[in-house]
């Protein structure tokens, strides 16, 4: 059996897919009876088989179906093939599910090869909140795509300048949290050195033109963290402490390095 992989919600709070590490995936919707209980659906099954999933978001698509995005790897060719070369060649995909809540069933709308591996996905606020989408996160590089119009938008994780880590191996964003106003949003994520970066999009209308990145802080490697509304900072640590930090100032003006992914 599979141990589970991750547990995601459309951001508007009607469904729920729950993820294993391999094959299954399954998706609850969630309602409100007329005592204002909350119920749950009976799942419905969006499996698939010799496929490994890295990680689950839910997409932010405003009162639309809801749609999840998941990063998986298809093993199946790799599976039969003693040499090895399969494996080599095998490619991680994007793949979003839809869950048509008319037809109360769950449909893989759309699924796209990556380039580089990934291991994380930021759900990027939607609607009236945001440009949707979703942000990559792989080695060395944190990129955004969209449907439509949208170009990828790439922009390289900073290095720390006199590294006493391999200079050779790549660098990962851990995990991150998602701040949001009616006004503006940004991210906060952590690479496996501990380093804090704040994430912004700037945009052109409806289109992503610019990723920044901005150095935040630097506190212990952690493996869940979420910024509350309160203006605090809370840190879950796997093997250490957990720590809980009061943000004094989001560092707007002062001469902290910033990084774009416009810079050549």
């Amino acid at each position: 059996s599979s141990g589970i992989n991750a547990e995601y919600g459309d951001p508007k709070g009607r469904a729920v897919m729950v993820g294993a590490v391999e094959e299954q995936k399954l998706v609850y919707i969630m309602n409100r009876d007329d005592q204002a209980r909350l119920t749950i659906s009976s799942p419905l099954e969006a499996h698939k088989a010799n496929t490994i999933v890295f990680d689950i978001c839910g997409v932010d698509v405003g009162f639309e179906n809801p749609t999840f995005a998941c990063l998986e790897l298809d093993y199946e060719e790799a599976d039969g093939d003693p040499s090895g070369e399969a494996a080599q060649m095998a490619q991680q995909t994007l793949t979003y599910y839809e869950l048509d809540l008319g037809l109360n069933h769950v449909v893989r709308k759309y699924s796209e090869p990556l380039e580089d591996h990934a291991n994380m996905l930021i759900s990027v606020p939607g609607g009236n909140e945001g440009p949707s989408g979703v942000l990559i996160s792989s080695e060395n590089y944190i990129t955004y795509k969209n449907f439509g119009d949208q170009p990828d938008i790439r922009c390289p994780i900073p290095r720390r300048r006199n590294d006493l880590d391999d200079h050779e191996r790549g660098m990962l964003f851990i995990c991150s949290s998602t701040h949001k106003t009616k006004s503006m949003f940004f991210f906060l994520a952590q690479t496996e050195q501990g380093d804090i970066f704040k994430i912004t999009l700037e945009m052109d209308e409806d289109l992503v033109t610019e990723i920044k990145l901005k150095y935040f802080d630097t506190v212990p490697v952690c493996n869940a963290m979420v910024v509350l509304k309160t203006g605090f900072l809370f840190l879950a640590s796997e093997f250490g402490n957990h720590y809980l930090y009061q943000i004094a100032h989001l560092d707007e003006d002062d001469k902290k390095p910033e990084y774009s992914s416009a810079m050549p």
